[in-house]
């Protein structure tokens, strides 16, 4: 019945839904009867493995029961007796292995107690049966605690209780976050590095020679200041991945998001991330740590991923260029033996051996430099001297609805939204009538398929009326938003990193004519596009640019044919 000189392995197991139903389940009543048990029935050489706060749908994360095992594995272990089979496990697949071809692989008796479960008896047909009712337990419980958190998700708490770097809970509000001002500066700092062009192993040594904690020592010292910061190796080191989840988290613009995140299953840890439309967004709920300009440089440069040369620096018009002719990116290359900057197509190695291949488009970065400079002069000079003509112009370029197409489409969505709220007040009565049996079955069917499909019909309507009205708002807003840069830059005398991505959404190079020896240089701006005509403008042209290396330029010239058309 035992096996002698191997260890007879009492195993407990609590977690904290279990801890709700009682004493009963407690590890101390569990030991207790474990104890008992053992001396009833003769076991020997007993000992303990307990996994205190453990849910039973795992194994992996229970570090006693891996610690059991590894004796399992060993041979030093001949009996395991549980409780009863939930506190073993309460996934049925994982317990049917353990119980079927684990434990009889390595010749270990398994005994639950409480449900006269014994191994060395043979299988019981009811094992898998209560197995299988121990998984329900949790899937059951898995979906009631998911309908809480989706509750207090949609209220604005904050259901994973992580606190972002830079905050703590307020004393008076678990809700609500409030500045931490000896790792505030450590965001700032981040954010404002990166804004300004420096990548991330710059930021790194940054906070490095600042001392700012890494996120796991800043937890420690929240929780208790006396934290010896000296017992932990390289506490000021941080890691790539923490300063880009940082950079991409949007409650340092003072919002809070719920429900952004999840386990894949009550089976798995593994988080999954859910999409924007499931996630709850509560605006302004507390102080930010850093302001839109900054929030929306930082996004702009992440999505470009622009390249860091072996100085740590990165061309200031990184992410930017694009060849005019197939749309693939710009690459930047300096020559070794003199500061010549240039930039090629990319696509035109990667196209080289098909017969479509592209050309270089190689354009030196001083005329690049010059020609935009030159184009955005314009542009602001116009906006901030002609404010009233540079709105209108960019209205009657944009594609704007006039006002009495937006009146008609206001119009048409009132009564879209009407008709709907009247096909749901009818389709609700024919329910009441059906089951009161005042209106047959077959009627019912008619009339509700009938509602369905206009109230289909109805809502993708309403649907397109309100995306066009707020494009329409949109139109509106965004040379409000461009005027509110040229504001910003009162004095432009060179190209800047951020200066660029203010204005300048994309810039098209084009290849060489070879007739005419011109290029041409498409300019997209930020919130009007290429929605600026010259011809409207009548601007004058400029002296051409010195090229370098005593290259003579040809003529300079416009016709402006979208935005800008430069050719040199």
């Amino acid at each position: 019945m035992t096996q002698p000189n191997k260890i007879t392995a009492l195993y407990c197991r609590l977690s904290q839904d279990d801890a709700n139903f009682g004493e009963s389940n407690s590890i101390t009543n569990q030991k207790k009867m474990l104890e008992k048990y053992a001396y009833d029935n003769g076991f020997e050489n007993c000992r303990f493995f307990v996994d205190d706060g453990y849910s039973g749908i795992s194994f992996d994360n229970r570090p006693a029961f891996q610690e059991m095992y590894s004796e399992i594995e060993n041979g030093n272990i001949g009996t395991v007796i549980t409780k009863d089979l939930s506190r073993f496990g309460r996934n049925y697949l994982l317990v049917g292995q353990y119980l079927q071809i684990i434990f009889p692989q390595y010749g270990v008796r398994y005994i639950a107690v409480n449900d006269n479960v014994d191994t060395i008896q043979g299988d019981d047909e009811f094992t898998e049966l209560r197995s299988l009712f121990n998984e329900w337990y949790v899937r059951d419980c898995s979906k009631k605690i998911k309908a809480v958190k989706l509750a207090q998700a949609m209220r604005g708490e904050r259901v994973n209780g992580s606190v972002p770097y830079g905050y703590i809970l307020s004393p008076e509000d678990k809700n609500r976050l409030i500045v931490d001002e000896r790792f505030a500066p450590a965001i700032r700092d981040m954010f404002r590095m990166y804004a300004n062009g420096d990548g991330v192993i710059n930021i790194i040594r940054h906070l490095k020679a600042c001392e700012y904690p890494k996120p796991a020592v800043m937890k420690k010292l929240q929780n208790d200041p006396g934290f010896d910061v000296s017992s932990v190796a390289d506490p000021y080191v941080w890691c790539k991945r923490s300063i880009n989840i940082i950079l991409d988290n949007p409650v340092y613009l003072g919002h809070t998001y719920t429900h952004r995140s999840g386990k894949a299953s009550y089976r798995s840890n593994k988080k999954v991330m859910y999409p924007s439309n499931q996630q709850f967004e509560f605006l302004n709920t507390h102080k930010p740590l850093v302001d839109n300009d900054t929030w929306n440089t930082v996004q702009r440069r992440k999505a470009d991923r622009p390249k860091v040369n072996r100085q740590s620096e990165v061309d200031s018009f990184s992410g930017l260029l694009f060849c005019g002719d197939c749309g693939t990116r710009m690459s930047v290359h300096r020559e070794k033996n003199r500061p010549r900057i240039y930039y090629t197509c990319e696509g035109y190695r990667s196209r080289k051996e098909r017969s479509d291949q592209c050309t270089t488009h190689c354009i030196n970065k001083k005329i690049v430099e010059a020609v935009v400079l030159d184009d955005l002069l314009r542009v602001t000079s116009e906006a901030r001297n002609n404010r009233e003509k540079f709105i209108e112009l960019c209205k009657n370029n944009s594609s704007t609805a006039s006002k009495k197409e937006q009146a008609a489409k206001k119009l048409e969505l009132t009564k879209a939204e009407k008709r709907l709220a009247e096909v749901k007040r009818m389709f609700v009565k024919i329910y009441e009538d059906n089951a009161l049996g005042k209106l047959f079955d077959e009627d019912y069917a008619m009339l509700s398929g009938t509602y369905k499909t206009e109230q289909a019909q109805l809502e993708q309507t309403i649907f397109e009326l309100t995306s066009e009205l707020n494009k329409i708002k949109d139109d509106e807003q965004n040379t409000n938003r461009f005027l509110s840069v040229v504001d910003k830059y009162t004095d432009i005398t060179e190209l800047t990193y951020d200066l660029l991505r203010d204005f300048i959404d994309k810039i098209y190079i084009y290849e060489k004519d070879k007739v005419n020896k011109t290029r041409r240089i498409e300019i997209f701006y930020n919130f009007v596009g290429n929605n600026l005509s010259s011809e409207r403008f009548s601007p004058v042209i400029p002296a051409p640019c010195k090229l370098p290396h005593n290259t003579e330029p040809k003529t300079a010239r416009r016709n402006f044919c979208g935005l800008n058309v430069l050719a040199y």
